[in-house]
């Protein structure tokens, strides 16, 4: 299946009472394990978005922030679908689909700078690239079966069903709070840069990174979650009483392998704090050509650290069932 674009409604907001920013910040990406700045590493240049200079870069200095909503994202969805079913002997039924699909936005969706939208032809936060979905039910045949060997096998039905899904995609994102090392030369709230920008600290914008500026080295949601692997079994024995008599046994386990499934997507379930933006004009507000050491996010509950509270399910349960129809 491939889709065309289309446009999304009302996907965020912009300031129509700003100029571009004339300044630009050099970002400096301080290898794994660096604790202090300054530091050696890649370098990557991007406009000045710090609050300070884009509030004075008003079109009308005596008129605050004029938003609007505007829908300039496209959203493709293209994807490949399998599916097998097949009724074996003996009373066996499978059933296994599969799809591979890719969800790209482009264009404007989740934008972080309105002066421009080229760094955001991302996957969609709903993207998940494979999903593989296998049931089967077994119920054993008796014919040809006689005395306490077909008694013993009829009536029984065993089911299971199986679900294996990639993750979903999330962002690497800067701190906000500029918190970590190097607190002598960190900014404070100054580091956290305008509603439009590339630091940007509000959710005003770029709605799909919840309110934190995206990592300048990557781009939005270039990180993937863990799979969500499922397996579920079912096994039931129906005994015939009369022949409107019957009472059925089911047992029941879900999450059989005891597997941890994390929901990730747009912060949920994990850290996306990847760097600490530091350095005496990192984001002062008042220096045209500045210059922000990204410190890697490091130590207990560090980058990409999984959270409890994203959990989709719990360990391993167990349910029983009884039931009588007349």
């Amino acid at each position: 299946m491939w889709t065309h674009g289309v446009h999304l409604i009302a996907s965020s907001a912009y300031d129509l009472n700003l100029r571009r920013p004339a300044g630009t910040t050099q970002y400096i990406v301080c290898p794994a394990g660096a604790v202090s700045t300054p530091c050696a590493g890649p370098t990557l240049t991007a406009p000045n978005f710090d609050s300070g200079l884009l509030s004075e870069g008003a079109i009308n200095p005596n008129v605050g922030q004029i938003n609007a909503l505007i829908s300039p994202g496209l959203n493709n969805y293209n994807s490949l679908f399998v599916q097998l079913r097949r009724r074996a002997s003996h009373g066996l039924q499978l059933m296994t689909s599969y799809t591979w699909s890719k969800n790209i936005d482009s264009n404007g969706v989740d934008f972080n700078n309105q002066f421009s939208f080229s760094n955001t032809h991302s996957p969609s936060l709903l993207d998940q690239s494979q999903r593989l979905s296998i049931a089967a039910v077994w119920q054993p045949q008796t014919s040809g079966l006689s005395g306490f060997t077909k008694a013993f096998l009829s009536h029984w039905t065993l089911s299971t069903l199986m679900a294996f899904n990639s993750g979903r995609p999330y962002s690497p994102l800067l701190n906000s709070a500029c918190t970590g090392p190097n607190l002598n030369t960190c900014n404070g709230s100054n580091d956290s840069l305008n509603d439009s920008a590339a630091n940007e600290s509000t959710n005003n914008t770029a709605p799909g990174i919840g309110g934190a500026g995206p990592s300048p080295n990557y781009g939005l949601n270039s990180f993937y979650g863990p799979w969500i692997d499922e397996v579920d079994l079912g096994l039931e024995r129906k005994f015939h009483i009369t022949e409107h008599h019957v009472i059925s046994l089911k047992a029941q386990v879900f999450n059989l392998a005891n597997h941890a499934n994390f929901y990730v997507q747009n912060g949920s379930g994990i850290n996306q704090t990847q760097y600490n933006p530091v350095g005496p004009t990192c984001g002062d507000g008042a220096t045209l050509q500045q210059t922000c050491y990204l410190i890697p996010n490091s130590g207990p509950g560090n980058f990409q650290t999984l959270q409890s509270i994203g959990q989709l399910n719990g360990p391993r349960v167990f349910q029983f069932s009884f039931a009588y129809s007349f």
